[in-house]
């Protein structure tokens, strides 16, 4: 093989590895929303007739996250929704500081639900679903979950 050939075949070569390694998948990430509660079931307290927890909000894949709404669905012992409260950018800010999760970061708040509210005697369980728009503009959503023991 003559020499001018080789080097063709090893320009070539090189292009093609660095086109490979630079990861050129032509797709935005987007980000991934996870919702963790704790501690989860959460205690009643007797003390001031409230259940405690910490919510936690986390980035995990490495795309920042504006978040537009925060939905809580109540539901009894017999699994039937009662209540719903939505959260929007302003409460959020409110009870989180931010409504802003950069990437790899995380929001958390203390959270509290009162037995004065109706059937939180009979309170089972709340869903929580979170939406947002990632900084590569690709809507978010995410579910969880907090379960309650008895009073």
């Amino acid at each position: 093989m003559n020499k001018e050939k080789r080097i063709w075949i090893a320009l070539f070569l090189a292009l093609a590895l660095m086109v490979i390694l630079s990861g050129c998948s032509g797709l935005p990430k987007t980000a991934k929303i996870n919702i963790s509660i704790d501690p989860n079931p959460v205690p009643y307290s007797s003390e001031d007739g409230k259940w405690h927890c910490i919510m936690n909000i986390s980035e995990s894949n490495g795309v920042g996250v504006t978040l537009t709404s925060v939905r809580f669905d109540s539901y009894d012992q017999a699994e039937q929704l009662y209540y719903t409260q939505f959260l929007y950018e302003e409460d959020i800010i409110d009870w989180f500081e931010s409504n802003n999760i950069p990437a790899f970061s995380m929001l958390q708040s203390w959270v509290w639900w009162t037995s004065s509210s109706s059937n939180s005697s009979s309170r089972k369980y709340i869903a929580i679903t979170i939406e947002g728009v990632d900084d590569n503009n690709n809507p978010i959503e995410a579910t969880g979950r907090v379960d309650f023991l008895p009073q």
